[in-house]
């Protein structure tokens, strides 16, 4: 039973036991009275004065009349005295509750500030900083609206680090097609998200992120890498005559909190399917330098 519950089933009890002592009281005065009545309608007042066996009722009457005043006089103090004090401290238990819970939640106020304080201001966005390669590339692949319910670690980390490989061969012909590196072999931070092939920077930092491609037979490719709808790097590998080769790109750039990153097909030069086997992975990784 609850603090609340036993305050609320105390005090139910104590005015339970205030209604029989009144209906006592009630009773009791209605019966002398009653008695009373009885003996004045059927003797005189010269009879019940003369008889001294009347006089012992009568005394016997009032005897029990002040044993019952003062059985309702102790029950009347025993609420009073026990009941009303257990839930003075009742309350006064909750109050001290209360007191430890708002203590306690001004400790996290204090911790949650101390860690976020010292936050470093946003950077400048890799578009506005690198104007050449925003420009001699197409409109950015705009993405942020279908990643907006994807929630990355928000809490500060030391290290952040992911790794992640093709389960098997993946067609990718089309331009900018995401490519969904599913099988994940670290993900220090949680900030990798096979399911859509992605990577959401926990925290601003400096980070490095590599990819390897291979290809078999007779394909060609453009793959880049994407870091807030920005292309930083791409790289091509093109095998003819049936030859099995792979190539690999590597980037270390600047990214903000809650920035993504992905690969993806070029532009052109997208034709045949990546290949991911026993013989050959095709990966991609990443981790946080400071």
């Amino acid at each position: 039973m609850t603090d609340r519950s036993r305050s609320r089933y105390l005090s139910n009890n104590y005015l339970s036991e205030r209604q029989t002592m009144d209906s006592l009281i009630t009773i009791f005065t209605f019966t002398r009275m009653f008695f009373i009545f009885n003996l004045f309608s059927h003797f005189s007042a010269e009879e019940l004065n003369g008889n001294p066996e009347w006089k012992l009722a009568f005394q016997k009457i009032e005897e029990l009349q002040k044993t019952q005043d003062e059985r309702i006089s102790l029950l009347e103090k025993r609420p009073l005295e026990s009941e009303v004090t257990e839930l003075k401290n009742t309350v006064k238990n909750q109050g001290d509750e209360i007191a430890q819970l708002k203590a306690r939640i001004r400790e996290f106020e204090t911790i949650f500030s101390t860690s976020y304080k010292d936050k470093p201001e946003e950077d400048v966005p890799l578009s506005e900083a690198n104007e050449e390669i925003s420009v001699s590339f197409n409109k950015p692949f705009v993405r942020k609206g279908r990643l907006l319910h994807i929630q990355p670690t928000t809490v500060p980390v030391d290290m952040v680090a992911f790794y992640a490989y093709l389960s098997s061969d993946a067609p990718a012909s089309v331009a900018h097609h995401i490519i969904l590196f599913d099988t994940v072999i670290t993900n220090i931070g949680n900030a990798y998200h096979p399911h859509m092939g992605t990577f959401i920077a926990p925290r601003s930092g400096l980070y490095v992120f590599t990819w390897t491609i291979r290809l078999y037979g007779n394909a060609y490719f453009t793959t880049e890498l994407v870091v807030n709808n920005v292309v930083v790097n791409w790289i091509f590998l093109g095998t003819y005559n049936n030859i099995d080769g792979s190539v690999t790109g590597t980037a270390v750039v600047h990214v903000n909190q809650d920035d993504d990153a992905l690969i993806r097909t070029g532009q052109t030069h997208h034709s045949g399917s990546i290949i991911s086997d026993n013989d050959g992975k095709s990966s991609f990784a990443g981790w946080i330098l400071v």
